[in-house]
């Protein structure tokens, strides 16, 4: 009996731990877009205003999540800029999603759309790249 709890307690420490491990999407998503020439710009120093607008939209609406923006740098004047909301679980997203209208009006069916990956959300800012970051965020999604 006492090998079976061991052996049952083992099993259930390595199903904890591989939930851990894949509770989060964004590292992955990060990783594809850093590979692609992206680069992870602090919102306290961007000039984003959509990246600051949203920002204080979450904070008015008292959702928890975290605000990551991503920039590809053309030249000196001209960049593409994605946002990535990622949530601290898939269920809190799908929570955000039912009281924010503001992410309603991004995310229309959670469960079919492209900007949704696991805990977090896409939002591309530029037309001419929005494929390509679309693409990217998907990139390894299982």
């Amino acid at each position: 009996m006492k090998k079976l709890t061991k052996i049952m307690a083992l099993a259930l420490l390595m199903v904890m731990t591989l939930s851990l491990v894949a509770c989060s999407s964004y590292g992955a998503i990060v990783k594809n877009f850093k590979d692609a020439g992206y680069v992870e710009i602090d919102l306290e120093d961007a000039d984003d205003s959509t990246a600051k607008k949203l920002t204080a939209e979450m904070e008015k609406g008292n959702l928890t999540c975290s605000i990551h923006l991503l920039q590809l740098e053309e030249n000196d004047w001209l960049s593409y800029n994605a946002i990535i909301l990622e949530f601290s679980s898939d269920e809190e997203l799908m929570e955000a999603l039912d009281d924010n209208a503001t992410l309603k009006g991004l995310v229309t069916d959670a469960q079919k759309t492209k900007l949704v990956r696991g805990n977090c959300i896409l939002i591309p800012l530029s037309l001419i790249k929005a494929d390509e970051m679309i693409s990217l965020f998907n990139e390894g999604k299982e």
